[in-house]
């Protein structure tokens, strides 16, 4: 298939001429079509087509034949001289390039035969400076191996280096020449053995042991008569060989002369004659050797030196190798010998102030004078103006160590000692309550507020008896027939402590006795409080009042002061209440409108008389010596600051305050506990005992602190720095006690999460079990707790901690059980009685049972936890009539409003009590 050209390309131009006519007919003629015809006329063509040609060219020269006459004759004349000029330079070639007789071959053989003899003339003048260079070598060789061997030493080294020079300058002919590389090597090897032969009369000329420094100022050259002094020697050494020996010698002159004599006791004595002089080192017993003996020694080495050695020194390097031993002998006479002698008392210091003043003078004639003149820093003298420093630094490092091992030790927990709180009045546990029954019975009446002094007390007996079974109050009248028969299993709950102390381990009972028997608090003197009467019964109703008396906030109350005693649990009840209606959540709930308010009884305050016993708790007897370890640096710390010494020695005031380290060193052994103690007792601090115990060791030591602190008054410095260990100290115990009860109340959280199942279908017996199970356990736990904390703490402490215990509990058991969405009738009374268990918790805050618990002081939730036990089997008529009185107000309305939809069925009356709950609580209960 043929390929189209593109439009765009340019097209093959028409042929017009006859030969390319005829090409292509011929071209395109096939085989069949060729004729003799046709080759005819293709002949005619291109005949016709010459002569139309030449006609052509022939028109075209006559047009013009003047020119074309002219440009022919101009071509014939271009051949003749083009002929002529060729045979012209034929000829000239044959007389420049003729082998023969051509210019160029004779001038070329000229100018070569010229050349042999320039070269033999160059090869002959360069042997003969080769050779007179290498005669003067040999003669000069010749003398110096005449000049080493009569012991001429040092004109032996001028002439080799005379040598050495001469070879190295030889002509270029001989620099590769086999006999100047003999020569070069035997000139080398001449002046290493002349140089070598003025190190070994230099090693016999100067003899550095360790015992004794031998000088011969002119030594015997070994194999000859002559001999060489030591300058010459020195001086004739060349640079690099003087250089390592000067380092040699500086090193040997360090090691042995100046550190041996400043670390171990010499004694120095030194021999001269005319040939020889030299200083002996003999070992002395140390316990006969003065402190500043040393010294003189050095003195006595350096004088030696002096006078026989470094006179010899070169030029060259002599000044240079006298610095270099400056800093050396410094830096030894000052951590070889002052450094180590650091006195480690105030004592101590007077005469170490009179070796430091030796070894300033020291520095200023030897080091100053003699080694380094041009140098204006004095080093000793800078140390010695800055000893207060050192000093304090030296003693700082030593009583850190000494801390560190001390808090290191192993704490035994046997050996412990108790120690009084140090606490204002105000901060103490809840006041005991004595005396005659007063009318505003629980200290809350409007427009009153409790003074410090009758709140501050708790009035209860050094040495407490055993606890016994609480005493039921005279009952009170029933305040209403409610036309029911009474069920006293089914009342307000205040009564169930027999039951809950049945379901209690006879043996942990026994434990809290054994407990409470011995007292670890019962160490005070004091005499015991008279006895107080047996308070009279105090109505439900008063009861309700005073409560209702307490700040209303719409989520709770609270008391700005600690609440006066109040016991919940051990007046026993005879008001009655109707039967609970509960059905079950599917069906409907009759109203409980048929029972009236129900009252409750319980004891009434009596007068409030202060005392305030003193509270202890455990410390470990390490504290002690912690506490003592601290007052000996304080009171160096101020002895130091108050002496004057340093400044009389350096006659210059130290630029900081004397004593200032030091008194930073009494703050850092506080921070060394308190960093060091939580890593090292990392596994005992793991149990709430160790962790309450070091707690208690840092409130001791902070009280220690405190006491060191006002002691230290008039020390500005040291004051602040006390009372920021003091305030870490504090925050670290108070950390540690809310760390420790907090991981405890987490455990016991956990123990109501996992166990009770946010009280579920209680109504099920497996399920009843295992809340049961589970509350029992965490009322266990925080006995077991209690009894474990109380030889440890102090009172206040205690019952923080116990109450911590038994709030978060009481708080999970409330949010769980009011966060219930329907509880029927069975679930009602079991979770009652389930809530009823945590009653036996109030023992643990009652010291004396003639008196009310002060349970609500540490236990926040205790009283609203104690409604939620009543609220879960009243009637709505006993809601209704409590939120009325105001006895409600630590419930939320939305808690409330939960429980009655939870427990009543939907009716109208409890439709009119949840809007009655929504209008808020009341502003204040009825009188």
């Amino acid at each position: 298939m043929a390929f189209t050209v593109p439009s765009h390309l340019p097209r093959k131009p028409a042929n017009n001429d006859v030969t390319s006519k005829i090409l292509s007919s011929i071209d395109s003629a096939s085989l069949q079509s060729i004729n003799s015809s046709l080759a005819t006329s293709w002949v005619a063509e291109l005949d016709e087509s010459i002569h139309s040609t030449k006609e052509r060219i022939h028109s075209r020269i006559q047009e013009d034949l003047p020119l074309f006459k002219h440009q022919l004759e101009t071509s014939k004349s271009v051949q003749t001289r083009l002929k002529h000029i060729t045979e012209e330079a034929e000829v000239l070639n044959e007389v420049i390039s003729n082998p023969k007789s051509g210019l160029i071959p004779r001038t070329l053989d000229t100018l070569q035969k010229h050349a042999l003899l320039a070269q033999e003339t160059s090869d002959a003048s360069i042997a003969a400076e080769s050779l007179a260079h290498l005669l003067k070598c040999r003669q000069h060789y010749t003398s110096v191996m005449s000049l080493v061997q009569f012991g001429k030493l040092p004109e032996a080294v001028a002439a080799a280096m005379t040598l050495g020079e001469l070879v190295g300058s030889a002509p270029i002919a001989l620099e590769r020449a086999a006999i100047m590389k003999d020569l070069k090597r035997k000139s080398e090897g001449l002046k290493t053995n002349v140089e070598g032969q003025l190190l070994e009369c230099l090693s016999r000329s100067v003899v550095a042991t360790p015992s004794a420094l031998m000088i011969q100022p002119e030594v015997l050259v070994r194999n000859t008569e002559a001999t060489v002094t030591l300058e010459q020697i020195l001086a004739s050494l060349s640079p690099p060989a003087l250089s390592d020996y000067l380092s040699t010698l500086r090193r040997d002159f360090t090691a042995h002369y100046v550190d041996h004599v400043l670390t171990q006791p010499y004694s120095v004595s030194i021999q001269s004659t005319p040939t020889s002089h030299s200083l002996h080192l003999v070992p002395t017993p140390p316990n006969t050797e003065q402190r500043v003996a040393r010294l003189q020694n050095l003195s006595a080495v350096f004088d030696f030196a002096a006078q026989y050695l470094f006179p010899f020194l070169p030029q060259t390097q002599g000044p240079a190798f006298l610095r270099s031993l400056s800093k050396p002998t410094v830096t030894g006479v000052l951590n070889l010998y002052l450094v180590p002698q650091l006195p480690s008392s105030f004592g101590l210091l007077p005469p170490f102030l009179e070796l430091v003043q030796a070894s300033v003078d020291f520095e200023s004639r030897y080091v100053a004078n003699l080694l380094d003149p041009e140098s204006h820093e004095l080093a000793l003298k800078s140390w010695a103006n800055g000893l207060s420093g050192h000093y304090e630094r030296q003693r700082r490092t030593a009583i850190l160590a000494r801390s560190r091992e001390l808090l290191m030790e192993k704490i035994d927990l046997s050996a412990t000692f108790q120690a009084n709180v140090e606490r204002p009045l105000e901060s103490s546990y809840p006041i005991a309550v004595n005396g005659e029954p007063e009318e505003d019975a629980w200290g809350l009446g409007e427009g009153e507020s409790m003074q410090t002094g009758q709140t501050e007390s708790w009035g209860f007996d050094d040495d407490p008896e055993p606890e016994p079974e609480p005493q039921p109050a005279p009952a009170a009248p029933d305040l209403q027939d409610l036309g029911v028969e009474p069920n006293p299993d089914d009342a307000w709950g205040w009564n169930d402590d027999e039951e809950t102390a049945e379901e209690e381990p006879s043996e942990e009972a026994a434990a809290e006795e054994d407990a409470w028997d011995d007292d670890p608090w019962g160490d005070s003197g004091d005499a015991e409080p008279e006895p107080a009467p047996v308070p009279k019964a105090a109505t439900r109703l008063e009861k309700i009042a005073s409560k209702g008396k307490k700040p209303v906030n719409g989520t709770g109350s609270s008391v700005s002061s600690p609440p006066p005693p109040l016991s919940l649990s051990s007046p026993k009840s005879t008001g009655t209440i109707a039967p609970s209606q509960h059905t079950s959540a599917a069906s409907a709930r009759s109203a409980k409108s048929t029972a009236g308010p129900l009252t409750h009884q319980t004891h009434r305050p009596a007068n409030i008389v202060v005392t305030a016993p003193p509270e202890t708790y455990r410390v470990t007897s390490k504290m002690k010596q912690v506490v003592r370890f601290v007052e000996d640096v304080v009171a160096e710390s101020k002895q130091f600051a108050a002496s004057n010494l340093f400044a009389k020695a350096s006659g210059s005031p130290s630029p900081t305050a004397a004593g200032s380290t030091l008194m930073q060193s009494a703050s850092s052994v506080m921070d060394l506990y308190q960093a060091l103690y939580p890593v090292r007792f990392e596994n005992d601090l793991a149990t709430i005992e160790g962790a309450l115990q070091f707690s208690n060791d840092c409130l001791y030591l902070g009280q220690s602190v405190d006491r060191i602190e006002r002691e230290a008054a008039s020390h500005t410095q040291l004051k602040e720095r006390l009372a920021e260990c003091r305030v870490d100290l504090t925050v670290l115990a108070n950390s540690w006690f809310e760390d420790a009860v907090n991981r405890e109340c987490l455990k016991n959280d956990g123990v109501l999460v996992d166990g009770t199942q946010k009280f579920t279908f209680t109504g099920d017996q497996d399920r009843y079990d295992e809340c049961e199970e589970a509350i029992n356990t965490v009322v266990r736990n925080i006995k077991s707790l209690s009894r474990r904390i109380k030889p440890i703490t102090s009172k206040t402490k205690y019952y923080q901690a116990v109450g911590r215990l038994a709030d978060a509990a009481l708080s999970r058991v409330l949010r769980d059980v009011i966060a219930l969405p329907d509880i029927p009738e069975l679930e009602s009374q079991r979770l009652g009685e389930l809530c009823r268990i945590f009653n036996s918790l109030e023992g643990l805050f009652s010291e004396d049972p003639t008196q009310s618990s002060f349970v609500v002081a540490y236990v926040p939730s205790w009283l609203k936890f104690s409604y939620l036990s009543e609220l879960l089997e009243a009637s709505m008529a006993d809601i209704s009539y409590l939120f009325e009185q105001g006895a409600l107000v630590d419930f939320q309305i939305e808690e409330l409003v939960n429980l009655v939809r939870a427990l009543f069925a939907d009716t109208q009356l409890r439709t009119n009590t949840i809007n009655k709950l929504l209008e808020g609580h009341p502003d204040s209960p009825s009188t």
